[in-house]
């Protein structure tokens, strides 16, 4: 079975992609041709939620396992694991340090069409909304940044001895 998603944008109006894979991809396949088709930074993080109806975030898949109850690694859960039928729906966290997400709905199911390569991009309109990130390479550590931080004036017996910390702990 071949499912058709539809994503959009809340800060990109004219912004639409339909896309096609089959029901039995892995999530992360569906990582991939998002992030492919939209130029983002792969090495950003990003999750996929299983919502309701009002975008209410439930089951969330990751790209690493982080060992908790309410989140799956995206390389262990078909999309057909965790979604059935048309109007179930996703939201794709693809910058999670400004918190920017796209909505993913699914919107029609059906067989493959012979001749037709899947995964695939069935419509595109717009541009891709812009991946922010955090890049550490941004941030330097001239003298100015790091005043604050002198050995010299960071004292662990005048800053934290009231709290029972000594020199040997800092």
């Amino acid at each position: 079975m071949i499912y058709k998603f539809r994503m959009i944008s809340s800060d990109e109006r004219a912004f639409m992609r339909d896309y096609e894979i089959d029901s039995e991809a892995l999530f992360i396949d569906l990582h991939r041709l998002i992030q492919r088709d939209l130029q983002f930074d792969e090495t950003q993080l990003a999750s996929f939620f299983v919502t309701d109806d009002h975008w209410n975030k439930g089951l969330e898949l990751t790209l690493f396992d982080m060992g908790a109850t309410h989140a799956k690694p995206m390389e262990t859960v078909k999309l057909s694991d965790l979604l059935k039928c048309r109007t179930d729906r996703l939201l794709y966290v693809y910058d999670i340090f400004a918190d920017q997400y796209l909505f993913i709905e699914l919107i029609d199911l059906h067989e493959p069409q012979p001749g037709v390569d899947y995964p695939r991009i069935a419509a595109s309109v717009g541009e891709a909304p812009e991946q922010n990130g955090i890049d550490v390479d941004d941030y330097n550590n001239d003298d100015d940044d790091m005043q604050y931080f002198d050995d010299e004036e960071f004292d662990g017996d005048d800053e934290f001895g009231e709290f029972g910390i000594d020199d040997d702990y800092l």
